[in-house]
């Protein structure tokens, strides 16, 4: 069963096995929109976690593959009085004109999408030059034992589940097309906020 068939069948109840974790991912979703400005696009948008953080004066653009999630998405833009398009479309093709975006944003995203590395190649197509992409996303902790002792055991139990692959390197994936400008890591790399610019034509 590929991803997009397990999260429709998960639809809404996804919010019920990720909202927990919510608490320690709010104040890293906050910051992560303050990084955000101009023609924004939000690349997996869910059933739109991110929706309440961003700014009112963007023009935002949100996609998904599964059309279950972005319907719940689209709700809660409306709840949200959020001035919102929603599209189906996968990460790794996205159907937009070469540089069409200010700000690109993915949240928990790449260790899902079955081929990160053709979808950052499309994250870099859409973004304006001089523009910022955005990433807050689970990698591969920087500390081995935790690798071992936890991702791995969960990497199997979210694989099964959701397709997850929670020990990508998505970090090391961004610097291939990115200048990076700003990156955190949190609870030993297992969470990293990424702020990337794609570099301005010479």
């Amino acid at each position: 069963m590929s991803f997009k068939e397990k999260y429709a069948r998960l639809g809404e109840r996804y919010e019920r096995i990720d909202g927990p974790l919510e608490r320690f991912f709010d104040p890293l979703r906050r910051k992560a929109a303050g990084f955000v400005s101009g023609k924004v696009l939000e690349v997996g948008v869910g059933t739109g976690f991110m929706l309440p953080y961003y700014p009112r004066d963007i023009e935002l653009h949100a996609i998904d593959a599964v059309p279950e999630m972005l319907e719940a998405a689209r709700r809660r833009a409306r709840e949200l009085g959020l001035n919102a398009r929603f599209y189906i479309m996968e990460a790794e093709n996205l159907e937009f004109p070469d540089e069409s975006f200010d700000t690109i944003v993915s949240t928990f995203v790449f260790c899902t999408v079955p081929d990160p590395e053709r979808a950052m190649r499309e994250v870099y197509r859409v973004l304006k030059a001089g523009g910022r992409a955005v990433f807050l996303e689970h990698t591969r902790s920087d500390c081995r034992l935790i690798n071992w002792l936890f991702l791995k055991p969960l990497d199997v139990f979210l694989g099964f589940l959701l397709e997850d692959d929670t020990l990508r390197e998505t970090h090391r994936l961004v610097r291939e097309y990115f200048e990076v400008e700003h990156e955190e890591s949190h609870y030993k790399g297992i969470v990293r906020l990424i702020v990337a610019r794609k570099p301005k034509k010479s």
